[in-house]
């Protein structure tokens, strides 16, 4: 069985530019980034450029959004033809990334500072800085299943399914465990690792409705892991919770 890489929209845009600001980790820093002064003088001279660019950026990252907003918070006028903002907030409802479809997804980003040259020439949001991304996605259990049906044959696991309530995760199907053809239960939760990946970890399993000792359950498991994979995005996600409620799955760093 090959690994479920579930890629959700999330974090295609801009990590930041702040002394206060707490570094996230592991993303290549502009250290000697100089803003190029013809950039500057058409971002100075037609300020619509930031906002029609970011909101192509961000179309190249999410496919099809029934709805996509992105509003910004200007410092002034000369700091937004240098690529700095005191605040950008991106919201995405119904989008689709890698067969995935993702309810919602809003992301901030606060004291950011981008690299204008690659936003306006490549349409790519390349920050110079970084620190803290707030943001909160949301995904539905039944387009997790929608996802996991269209991914059933590549990773041979047959009427894969999952069924999400408060705090716990059930996952069943059928797949060949040497040469036999099993039925799989399995009931647990989620965990972040190295900041980046969401596994799916089990406290019970039933292979053809027995019980099966934990280290049978480990060699299953450990084919669909990690669950969902944020290693392909350009920046660093700042993932703090995972809840899972009746029907849904939310990562979010937003406070409560």
């Amino acid at each position: 069985m090959k690994r479920i890489t579930v890629l959700f929209f999330v974090i295609a845009v801009l990590t930041l530019i702040s002394s206060s600001c707490s570094w996230a980790k592991g993303v290549e820093i502009e250290e000697n980034y100089v803003p190029d002064p013809v950039i500057t003088a058409k971002i100075a001279s037609n300020p619509q450029l930031i906002d029609d660019k970011l909101k192509a950026a961000m179309l190249k990252e999410v496919e099809n959004p029934a709805s996509i907003t992105i509003e910004i918070t200007h410092i002034s006028p000369q700091d937004t033809a240098l690529g700095k903002f005191k605040r950008i907030h991106v919201y995405a409802y119904r989008s689709t990334v890698e067969h995935v479809i993702v309810e919602s997804a809003r992301i901030e980003f606060l004291d950011v500072q981008l690299n204008t040259k690659k936003l306006l020439e490549n349409e790519k949001i390349r920050p110079v800085n970084k620190c803290t991304i707030n943001m909160d996605v949301i995904v539905k259990e039944s387009d997790l299943n929608d996802f996991l049906k269209y991914k059933a044959k590549k990773i041979k696991v047959d009427h894969p399914k999952v069924r999400m309530t408060n705090n716990n995760m059930e996952l069943s199907g059928s797949t060949k465990y040497g040469f036999v053809k099993v039925e799989f239960w399995a009931k647990g939760n989620f965990s972040i690792k190295d900041d980046k990946e969401i596994w799916f970890h089990a406290s019970k399993m039933k292979v053809n409705r027995i019980s099966m000792p934990r280290s049978f359950i480990g060699q299953i498991i450990k084919k669909i892991n990690p669950l969902m994979n944020f290693k392909k995005f350009s920046f660093d996600v700042n993932l703090e919770q995972i809840k899972i409620t009746d029907g849904q799955i939310r990562i979010t760093s937003f406070p409560d």
